[in-house]
């Protein structure tokens, strides 16, 4: 399948943060976790799909994100943690080559991915579980050229993701 077969097959919509989406999974709900009272999901799963020149600008989720990689090319996961750590990894099938099928994101951390250029596809699909169930309340995109001030040794990989 191409990328845009797989948007229709699937019925993915936009992202804010790039790339296209569409939940697959809700959980029961656990209660109360937050200071505004709303009763939480125990997790939730979703499709993410980005194509060859897509990317998931920098952002970052309250509660910790595991990628799972499914179809088409690799992905570059860039990570800065809160003392500024930049991290890098690369989510695919190719154990030889150092990728792996899975990475976890831990809250907190601000990140951003994109695609990595093989031949045969056009596209990478991941799945993204948060447990915590992700809100959209718990999502924050960044405005880069102020997380670029505020961690001017990542400026320059942090400029390469600007939308």
């Amino acid at each position: 399948m191409t990328k845009d077969e797989l948007i229709n097959h699937l019925n993915m919509m936009p992202h804010p943060e790039g790339g296209y989406y569409v939940e697959t999974y809700r959980s029961h709900k656990i209660g109360m976790i937050n200071k505004n009272n709303i009763e939480r999901n125990a997790s939730t799963a979703i499709y993410f799909l980005m194509g060859d020149n897509d990317f998931s600008t920098f952002h970052k989720l309250k509660f910790t994100e595991i990628w799972h990689h499914y179809d088409g090319n690799p992905v570059e996961i860039v990570e800065i943690t809160p003392k500024g750590e930049l991290k890098r990894s690369i989510v695919g099938k190719d154990f030889l080559k150092g990728e792996t099928p899975q990475h976890v994101i831990t809250g907190g951390n601000w990140f951003a991915a994109r695609t990595i250029e093989s031949e045969g596809s056009d596209y990478v699909l991941v799945g993204c579980t948060v447990a915590p169930g992700f809100e959209f309340e718990d999502f924050e995109i960044a405005d880069v050229n102020k997380l670029a001030v505020d961690y001017p040794d990542h400026k320059e990989i942090i400029m390469e993701f600007k939308k």
